[in-house]
């Protein structure tokens, strides 16, 4: 049986020995003062800590950050506020896709195409298109596969291959998956091994969040981070630079209403973007661009309290005798719209609608009957076979009237059902008043009739400091500030529409950019007295892939096994009775709690009945699944 507790309990055991970690590369020392030009406030403070680099977020931008640092020879920090098991940022979560470019002038004249009008420098997307150029090559020097790598672009999965084919230069896009699998963590997992595999030149502190940048007040230097670290706050200097990669501020609900509009916006991915990079960056004076920028996939419903699922795109919302109406009850816009990463094309523009605050679809019982009986696709891991369920636990309202529709969510009776009437005449007619087609429009019946509430979604944000095309952090007036960098989606290049990879492309492009130039021996280098901080190896990631549990207490009938999950390697016990297995214990894993968590506690008792790994991944679990297969296989072998 599958342990909570015992998950708890090791997961605590290894961040318990980062922390020790910790506590040992964190001698305490004074800089130096002779000869020393920097202020006396910088020369007087209690450093905890010192490394060449500081990355600040450890997603995919964060580790490509790291990986370019450590292979330009500097010794690295990374610090993440999530605890194991969440770090990765929104790269754990997506689609793994990521952008490559075949013909640099075709490429850029693609991306300025994809600027439009909006804000962001010729030489800024020169970078960035050159890396994408560059970015299999890059991939393949950190110790990628380039067989594994597989072009999806001729697939044209969606429009996310191309997702802008009608613009200039869209022949020299190019999207890639570096494992051939998309949606299962492939280019994440790559990331986060290849700092794993430095570990003697990275260190890596989990729950650890940065609180503030350390600026020298006369050079205007990055000098160090403080680090609420072990339970107290921990300043710790950077030699030749800080690289910020947190991401965007996607839960933040303060600056989700001043950049979206929205009141309620629910995100896909991760949970611990919520923007303390954008205020450590206004404390500096940090020049902020693209904050009205940010990608979703339209509509979405809660799966949990705290993400949705999407279903604005599939046919089920699409097509039939289904609507959707704002506060009121009223529509606002054509259900069968393209969207493009949220994006709709309207009046002739691709932009991101202003949705009213609250959203529903109703549909009938003609539309119901559709989608139990499998006619109407809908998204996989949110399964909406059986209605009768999502009444019962109050997902879906049932009435047999449209007047209790409207009164169960307080819109205006009279406006649903007049609503619900012109819909039925453009039926008729076949000319719908926001031009939905007519080949997607099916009359109401008569009741019972149903709804759901709907939330806009977030994939991600663009918005935060203004960077170069060397990845510098740029100040208020427009002058690089010393020693500061950032890759990633913390800032990014996006300013208008967006492709699809291209983000997972930018953290690679500008991590190795920045985490290069963060590299660089700086001739103002903050004078630190290091001589009792010396590195020590040791990444946190490490313990997870090379701590082997205690075998020597293991019965003759039980043998462990690993497999690697989304979080890294999982470890279980598999117990056997003859030629039959009675038991698998998960006896180590670090998955993503509410996303994981059904494999862990449910494949285990699946094996164990089924007497073997020929079993199903669990829906919405699939690489915890596999990794859990794979190491109940390891164990049977060994």
């Amino acid at each position: 049986m599958y342990s909570t507790s015992r998950r708890t309990f090791i997961k605590a055991g290894a961040l318990a020995g980062i922390s020790a970690l910790g506590a040992t590369t964190l001698a305490s020392c004074a800089p130096k003062t002779s000869g020393s030009s920097q202020s006396s406030s910088v020369q007087d403070i209690a450093w905890d800590g010192c490394f060449d680099v500081v990355v600040v977020g450890f997603g995919a931008a964060g580790a490509a950050s790291a990986i370019a640092a450590a292979e330009a020879g500097a010794k690295v920090l990374i610090v993440d506020k999530a605890p194991e098991g969440h770090e990765g940022g929104n790269s754990r979560y997506c689609a793994q896709l990521f952008v490559s470019i075949n013909d640099f002038d075709q490429g850029l004249e693609h991306y300025k195409a994809l600027r439009g009008q909006f804000y962001t420098p010729d030489d800024v997307l020169e970078a960035y298109v050159q890396g994408m150029c560059d970015i299999r090559s890059t991939l393949v020097s950190w110790g990628a596969d380039e067989s594994g790598m597989v072009d999806l672009t001729d697939k044209k999965i969606s429009n996310l291959t191309v997702e802008y084919p009608e613009l200039p230069g869209s022949s020299a896009v190019r999207t890639n998956l570096i494992d051939g699998t998309i949606s299962q963590a492939g280019l994440w997992r790559f990331l986060k091994k290849g700092v794993v595999e430095r570990a003697d030149s990275i260190d890596c502190w989990y729950e650890s969040p940065a609180t503030s940048l350390i600026q020298d007040p006369v050079t205007k230097a990055i000098v160090g981070v403080e680090i609420d670290h072990d339970g107290k706050s921990t300043r710790i200097a950077a030699r030749n630079g800080v690289v910020m990669a947190l991401g965007g501020f996607e839960n933040n609900a303060e600056y989700m209403q001043q950049a979206t509009g929205y009141t309620t916006v629910y995100p896909i991915g991760t949970l611990y973007n919520e923007g303390d990079g954008i205020r450590m960056a206004q404390e500096i004076g940090a020049k902020m661009w693209h904050m009205g920028a940010w990608e979703s996939n339209g509509i979405g419903l809660t799966q949990q309290e705290d993400r949705v699922r999407n279903l604005s795109t599939r046919t089920f919302f699409t097509s039939g005798s289904v609507v959707l109406v704002g506060t009121d009850g009223s529509r606002y816009i054509a259900e069968d719209l393209e969207q493009r990463h949220g994006h709709l094309k309207i009046a002739g523009s691709w932009i991101m609608p202003q949705r009213p605050l609250r959203n529903f679809f109703v549909f009938d019982e003609a539309q119901k009957a559709d989608l139990e009986a499998g006619k109407a696709k809908y998204y996989a891991t949110y399964n909406f076979t059986n209605i009768d369920s999502k009444i019962e636990n109050g997902l879906i309202f049932k009435a047999d009237t449209l007047d209790e529709i409207a009164t169960h969510f307080d819109m205006d009776p009279a406006i649903l059902n007049r609503t619900i009437e012109l819909f039925n005449q453009a039926v008729q007619t076949g000319v719908d008043a926001f031009g939905r087609s007519a080949e997607s429009m099916r009359a109401f019946g008569e009741g019972p009739y149903y709804a759901l509430e709907a939330w806009p979604s977030v994939l991600n944000t663009q918005g935060g400091p203004e960077r170069t095309a060397r990845g510098e952090v740029l100040a208020a007036d427009g002058t690089p500030i010393p020693h500061l960098y950032s890759a990633g989606e913390y800032g990014g290049v996006t300013a208008n529409d967006y492709q699809g990879g291209g983000n997972i492309a930018e953290c690679v492009v500008f991590g190795k950019i920045s985490g290069e130039a963060a590299a660089e021996e700086k001739e103002d280098a903050v004078d630190i007295d290091a001589s009792s901080l010396e590195f020590v190896p040791g990444c946190g990631t490490q313990s997870i892939y090379e701590q082997t549990p205690d075998a020597s207490n293991l019965g003759s009938n039980e043998k462990v096994g690993v497999g690697e999950g989304l979080g890294g390697p999982i470890w279980v016990k598999v117990t056997t009775d003859g030629s039959s297995i009675s038991n698998v214990e998960i006896i180590h894993a670090t998955e993503t709690e509410g996303v994981g968590d059904a494999a862990l506690d449910n494949l285990p008792g699946k094996i164990v009945e089924a007497n073997g790994i020929e079993v199903d991944a669990i829906a919405g679990a699939t690489v915890t699944s596999s990794g859990i297969i794979k190491a109940v296989a390891n164990a049977l072998e060994s």
